[in-house]
C-alpha cells in the first residue's frame, strides 16, 4: 500500500478531542433560569435532579454531591469503612476510587482485571481477600458491567460490603437492572467528561434508608435540614 499523504500518520497533525461538550442554547436558558433562583445550593433545581435520577435508576433514594469523589468517600463512611479496614478495588481506574478509600483510614487493595473487558476480576477478588478486607469497590469501566451479579453473590457470602463505582456507567445496564443499584451504594460522575455532565458533581443512589439519612447530612456538614428548609423567603 503506497500512502500518499504521510502526514495523516504524523501524530502532531491528529487532532482528536478528549471529550466535546455539547452545551445547548436550552442548556443555557436552564442555567440562567436557575441563577435567578433566590436558593443556588440545594434548592429545588437539585431536588428535580434527584427525583429524575432515582427514577432513571430505579433507585429508592438518590443524594447529589459536590463530585463522585465525595459520594465514595460518603459512601464509605455511611458503612462504617474506618482506619484498619481493608476495600478491594480495581488496578485500572482512576486515583479517586483508591483517594476515597485512603481519606476514610482505610487500605485500598488493588486486584487484577479481566483482559477483555478491564474490569474487576473476580479470581483476584477472591485471591486478596483478608480477615481485614470489609468491602468491595468495583469499577463498571467505560461504560461496561462488571459481572456485577456474581460479585455481589460473593460478598454476600463472605459479609462484605459492595459499594459500586458507577462514574464510567450512567445508563449502564446489567440483565436489565441498573448498576448501582446491586451493592448497598452506587456513585456516579457528573465531571464534563461524562455521559452527561453539571461541571462538577456527583450522586448517590442507595435503597437504604439510613444511607441515605447519613449521607444526605453529612453532605452538608452534618446539617439535618436542607438550605430551603432553614430560611423562608430570605430570611432566618
Amino acid at each position: 500500500m503506497k500512502i500518499k499523504n504521510k502526514d495523516a500518520f504524523n501524530n502532531k497533525s491528529i487532532k482528536v478531542p478528549f471529550f466535546s461538550p455539547q452545551i445547548t442554547n436550552d442548556d443555557r436558558k436552564i442555567i440562567q433560569n436557575t441563577l435567578k433562583n433566590t436558593l443556588l445550593t440545594d434548592g429545588p433545581i437539585l431536588q428535580n435532579f434527584e427525583s429524575a435520577f432515582l427514577k432513571f435508576t430505579n433507585a429508592k433514594y438518590a443524594i447529589g454531591v459536590s463530585n463522585a469523589t465525595s459520594a465514595l468517600h460518603l459512601s464509605l463512611k455511611s458503612l462504617g469503612i474506618k482506619n484498619g479496614d481493608e476495600v478491594i478495588i480495581p488496578d485500572i481506574t482512576f486515583v479517586a476510587t483508591s483517594s476515597a478509600v485512603m481519606l476514610t483510614g482505610a487500605t485500598p487493595v488493588l486486584v487484577d482485571v479481566n483482559e477483555n473487558d478491564f474490569n474487576i476480576s473476580i479470581n483476584s477478588i477472591k485471591k486478596n481477600i483478608t480477615s481485614k478486607t470489609k468491602a468491595i469497590l468495583p469499577v463498571h469501566f467505560a461504560g461496561q458491567s462488571c459481572d456485577i451479579k456474581k460479585i455481589t453473590k460473593f460478598a454476600k457470602s463472605n459479609d462484605l460490603l459492595l459499594i459500586e463505582d458507577c462514574a464510567h456507567a450512567l445508563g449502564t445496564k446489567f440483565e436489565n437492572k441498573h448498576v448501582g443499584t446491586f451493592g448497598n451504594v452506587g456513585c456516579f460522575s457528573f465531571y464534563p467528561t461524562k455521559n452527561i455532565t453539571t461541571i462538577e458533581g456527583g450522586m448517590i443512589i442507595t435503597n437504604s434508608k439510613k444511607i441515605a439519612k447519613y449521607a444526605t447530612s453529612a453532605r452538608n456538614h452534618g446539617l439535618t435540614k436542607s438550605l430551603s428548609n432553614r430560611f423562608s423567603k430570605g430570611k432566618p
